[in-house]
């Protein structure tokens, strides 16, 4: 009887655990998913004061890694002659001595003192964003109404959210308990999100302001002399299919792009950067770059710190041609040649819906690493990784100390780390783009389309990004992921 009991006790323990699990992952998915598929739930510094703080920001960044990289001292990198002829910025330096952003940011006129523009209506769309009024709570009579309502917001003061996407339920068969409801929000980036959209969204929405349309089909400019160079990362032989089908796919689409373009081809060389310390079988298959891994101790079982450490490294030692670095990953496929995106020396970049450190929750988590922002100001820290992203040469070398120096300070700290988990080192890389007084990049949604939320390659996506698992019943519907 004893051990019947035994027997059930251990049964019911992982039956729960099961249920806990799936609970749990659902839950999860369903954040993302409502976050990404537009959920409807959803002071100027001055050179004294950024003065002050950058001395305070130095020494909490430096402070979590003393053994490690500090920006003018470990490894040579800014003290290296070589790094410096490579390192020139491309703006004022008498701006450089009060705050190297300044060079590039626009005043701080809030939105709602600009052109509001026109209402402008897209049907069966609906936007996700920051709500400033959530719609039970706010009913009207049409998509008009909606617009002119977002079109009259006005803030609490000048450095609050203005309303610049507004969001309509119309049809009162389709739209249910949601009916006239009436949806103000704001986007830091509307341009760069992807609303929910399809016969079956009963929403419409619209944006306030002007905002640059996304290119489907973004025409090349220049020549070879624009050419980038291809990397990759990757620790060993946990993502070794992915390499080779990566470098596969990448030979395959460049042949495809010289027979096109001939020596106008802007895809060029490619590197895989190996932060494992010791070479493996596909040195002789994939051009290979060998640097060290952080100890243990440094990264403390989150191995995408050796990311940044790793790019230290390679630019210390690299030489190639280009003059333009495109950051990639092994989980991305090459889907057709594309061609260097960036205008002049802005960065070109894929938007990452999760990335956000201007949100009201993360304002002040970001403000720990940059000082005092405004809201224009935290609004211009973009919403991207490094991969995939394109960026001249100069400005990489520029900021992969700091990118090293951040990921660390970000791990450590706990509020940060868990609030940002297992994409702090995206956080660490596009504030210190901010940091570093690189110009704010550009965004293109084209870039890499990201199945099951893209359905169609054809499209226009360069890249695929197969991150997602997907789990399909069996006449196909995709369920969860």
């Amino acid at each position: 009887m004893l051990l019947q009991h035994s027997r059930l006790l251990l049964i019911l323990t992982a039956v729960l655990t099961f249920l806990l699990t799936i609970s749990s992952v659902r839950v999860l998915s369903g954040f993302i998913a409502a976050q990404h598929n537009a959920a409807s739930t959803s002071k100027g510094s001055t050179p004294g004061e950024w003065g002050r703080f950058i001395g305070q920001t130095e020494a909490n960044i430096e402070s979590h890694m003393p053994h490690l990289l500090h920006r003018d001292s470990k490894l040579g990198i800014k003290g290296d002659p070589s790094f410096a002829a490579t390192n020139e910025r491309v703006i004022d330096a008498k701006i450089l001595d009060e705050d190297p952003r300044k060079a590039w940011e626009t005043p701080n006129t809030p939105v709602h003192g600009r052109d509001r523009g026109n209402c402008t209506y897209l049907p069966h769309t609906d936007y996700w964003g920051e709500a400033l009024k959530w719609g039970p709570q706010h009913k009207l009579d049409s998509a008009e109404a909606c617009c002119r309502a977002c079109q009259d917001y006005r803030p609490a003061n000048d450095d609050d959210m203005d309303c610049n996407v507004w969001v309509y339920c119309g049809d009162k068969e389709k739209c249910l308990g949601s009916y006239k409801e009436c949806w103000l929000k704001h986007l830091a980036h509307p341009e760069a999100s992807n609303p929910a959209t399809g016969p079956t969204v009963p929403w419409t929405s619209g944006l306030i302001g002007h905002y640059p349309a996304a290119e489907k089909d973004p025409q090349q400019v220049g020549g070879g002399e624009r050419r980038y160079h291809v990397v990759i990362t990757a620790q060993g032989s946990a993502v070794h299919w992915q390499a080779r089908v990566h470098y596969y796919w990448y030979r395959k689409v460049r042949q495809q792009c010289e027979e096109e373009k001939g020596v106008d081809c802007q895809m060029g060389g490619f590197t895989r950067i190996l932060h494992s310390g010791q070479p493996d079988d596909l040195v002789d298959e994939i051009p290979t770059h060998v640097v060290e891994p952080l100890q243990d101790k440094d990264n403390k079982g989150y191995v995408v710190l050796n990311r940044p450490y790793a790019f230290v490294q390679w630019l210390r030692a690299a030489v190639f041609p280009e003059r333009f670095v495109f950051m990639s990953e092994p989980d991305h496929l090459w889907l057709r040649p594309m061609p260097n995106l960036m205008a002049d020396r802005t960065p070109a970049a894929f938007p990452f819906f999760y990335i956000e450190p201007a949100k009201k929750d993360f304002k002040h988590i970001t403000e720990k690493f940059t000082g005092p922002l405004t809201l224009r100001q935290a609004e211009s820290i973009v919403p991207m990784g490094n991969a995939p992203t394109l960026m001249s040469l100069k400005h990489l070398k520029q900021i992969a100390p700091t990118w090293m120096n951040t990921s660390k300070a970000i791990f450590d700290d706990k509020e940060a780390h868990e609030a940002w988990g297992w994409v702090l080192e995206m956080y660490a890389f596009t504030i210190s783009c901010y940091l570093e007084g690189v110009p704010p990049a550009a965004l293109h949604i084209k870039m890499m389309g990201q199945p099951p939320w893209d359905a169609k390659l054809s499209d226009g996506f360069f890249l695929l990004h197969y991150t997602y698992g997907m789990d399909y019943d069996k006449i196909c519907p995709f369920l969860i992921w």
